[in-house]
């Protein structure tokens, strides 16, 4: 009897050591190491035959291969729940983008009357700004003339320059604080008055937000959050933002907890899209102009694709959504930490979101800062823009200094909190290949073929095939008379050499590799005021050499297994 039941059991331990790992994740295996243990003891107490080790160790060894291939299985399906998450939140975020029926200036489907309306608002919005900035045009040379002998007067013309910039709304604003970042291209003191811009714009009243919030939260607002001082904390040119705490606990979110609720400033949504009507009818107007050639620098371009990220930001569940996906992203990265938003709070005027601590990224530019923090911070921001730019092609498009909050993590390393992520640059698979061969053949200097790229991947050509050419000699003499710098530690260098050589030559450059180079020309000018001597490069081509390979990977995947064989067999014949 005791034969014949170890005969079974090795029957059945030789059944599952061969076929399981043949049949893959057609079988499971009940137990684990401590079952294979137990079951030798008995046999081997019982006096079985020998060669049951060999056995059991080969039911082991199965047991191992199978658990190993769940474990694939597990992590592919864990893979494609993350995929089918992120493109949840773009479908999510792209149907808030169309649903809200914002002040649509370019439809063509409008009455006459409808048309007329709009240009009459249109020409007003032009004579308030006109009427707005006359008098700093007015004031800006005496103030000149007069600096030395009364300063005073250049002082109230700056005030009234910044409050002009205020009052013209969100598109100004937006200008003049990336111009802030930018101590390479202007002057100290305009950087250092305009600075103000990044956190301290003009607010609204508590009225108004009180009425955004018994708007969208309904009357009892008051039972869900709490707000004790009625000052907000900080105003940019979409929102302002206050201090609270939530008053009851929802979800996972527990009583107490500190919050940062962000409201829209009413009557902004009119406002930003007379300006980008205004912007798109003075672009048009320039690129039709003879003889400038104002058409191959995509002005009209970039303002649409401007005016597509930024207009979302009015809606403040988009830029809950790409909050969301910025910390899927950096999930794993304990220096780079987003707000967490609250969904359930959230709405198109509201936006509630974990409240973050922490001190201005520029008070570590003062001179009192280490010198070694300063390094590490302008490190980790360049590093933290090239991992959006170059493998996850989702890039914070509002890094000015404001929006950065500095503390240290549990393991008391400089870390950084990213707020504010309402402008987002996206390009799509496509543009984002095309992009990272451009700017990886810039870094490599090879302006041949990085004037090539970026003539085969324009969509409008007018150019001669000389002009093709004269256009990549002209790039890869850029590259070449420049070899003590590289393109991602001089993009503004760069960029207006190859806009003077894209006009020259008629090459219409992409709006979107214009609109990324300016993404890293913002975080560029911030690293400047930090670090000086920053080598960028160092940082930059690790990254593009990973976005090539990812790129390859994802063709190779695309490729069937016939095409592969053929092409296998193919080479082998050519070979």
């Amino acid at each position: 009897m005791l034969r014949s039941s170890t005969s079974m059991m090795s029957a059945a331990m030789r059944k599952s050591a061969y076929r399981l790992p043949n049949r893959g994740l057609s079988y499971s295996v009940i137990g684990g190491p401590s079952t294979v243990r137990t079951a030798k003891n008995i046999l081997l107490n019982r006096n079985a035959a020998g060669g049951i080790d060999r056995i059991l160790q080969r039911f082991k060894i199965g047991g191992e291969r199978l658990k190993l291939s769940r474990m694939i299985m597990l992590a592919l399906a864990a893979m494609a729940l993350e995929k089918q998450r992120q493109q949840a939140l773009q479908a999510n975020c792209e149907a808030l983008k169309q649903e809200r029926s914002l002040l649509d200036y370019e439809k063509n489907e409008m009455s006459y009357l409808q048309r007329l309306g709009r240009s009459l608002r249109a020409l007003r919005r032009i004579g308030v700004l006109t009427c707005l900035f006359i008098p700093a045009g007015v004031l800006m040379p005496v103030a000149y003339a007069t600096q030395n002998v009364a300063p005073r007067i250049s002082d109230v013309t700056w005030e009234y320059i910044l409050y002009g910039i205020e009052v013209a709304g969100p598109t100004f604003i937006k200008l003049s604080q990336w111009a802030s970042t930018r101590s390479d291209l202007f002057p100290a003191e305009f950087c250092l008055r305009f600075a103000r811009l990044q956190d301290a714009t003009r607010g609204h009243t508590w009225s108004a937000t009180e009425t955004t919030l018994i708007e969208q939260l309904g009357p009892d607002w008051d039972q869900k959050l709490e707000i004790d001082n009625k000052d907000p904390i900080g105003s940019g040119c979409i929102a302002q933002v206050y201090q609270g705490k939530m008053k009851a606990a929802t979800g996972m979110k527990k009583a107490g907890e500190e919050v940062a609720i962000k409201i829209v400033h009413p009557h902004i949504r009119e406002k930003v899209e007379l300006d980008f009507y205004i912007l798109n009818k003075l672009t048009r107007f320039l690129e039709s102009l003879p003889r400038f050639n104002f058409e191959y620098l995509a002005m009209s371009d970039s303002v649409e694709q401007f005016r597509q990220i930024m207009v979302p930001q009015l809606d403040l569940r988009c830029e809950a959504k790409n909050l969301e996906k910025f910390r899927i992203h950096f999930a794993e990265n304990n220096r780079v930490e987003f707000p967490e938003p609250f969904d359930h709070l959230t709405s198109s005027n509201i936006l509630v979101e974990g409240f973050c601590r922490g001190s201005r990224i520029m008070s570590y530019a003062n001179p009192g800062a280490k010198q070694q923090d300063r390094e590490d911070l302008a490190h980790l921001g360049v590093k933290t823009v090239m991992e959006m730019l170059f493998m996850y092609d989702f890039v914070h498009g509002d890094l000015h200094p404001g929006n950065i909050m500095v503390f240290r993590n549990k393991e008391d390393e400089l870390s950084m909190n990213l707020l504010d992520c309402g402008i987002c640059v996206e390009m799509g698979e496509s543009d984002h290949k095309n992009l990272i061969n451009i700017l990886g053949a810039f870094i490599k200097r090879d302006g041949l073929l990085a004037g090539k790229l970026m003539v085969d991947t324009a969509k409008h050509k007018n150019a001669t095939d000389d002009d093709v050419r004269l256009f990549c000699e002209g790039i890869q003499k850029i590259c070449s008379d420049d070899l003590d710098n590289n393109f991602l530690e001089k993009v503004g260098d760069y960029l207006a050499d190859i806009c003077d050589l894209a006009c020259r030559h008629k090459v219409k450059l992409e709006s979107k590799f214009i609109n990324a180079s300016l993404a890293v020309e913002i975080i560029e000018g911030l690293a400047c005021k930090l670090h000086p001597e920053m080598e960028v490069q160092k940082v930059a081509l690790p990254l593009v050499l990973k976005a090539e390979v990812m790129h390859g990977i994802r063709k190779a995947k695309d490729i069937s297994w016939g095409e592969w064989f053929t092409n296998l067999t193919g080479g082998a014949k050519q070979d």
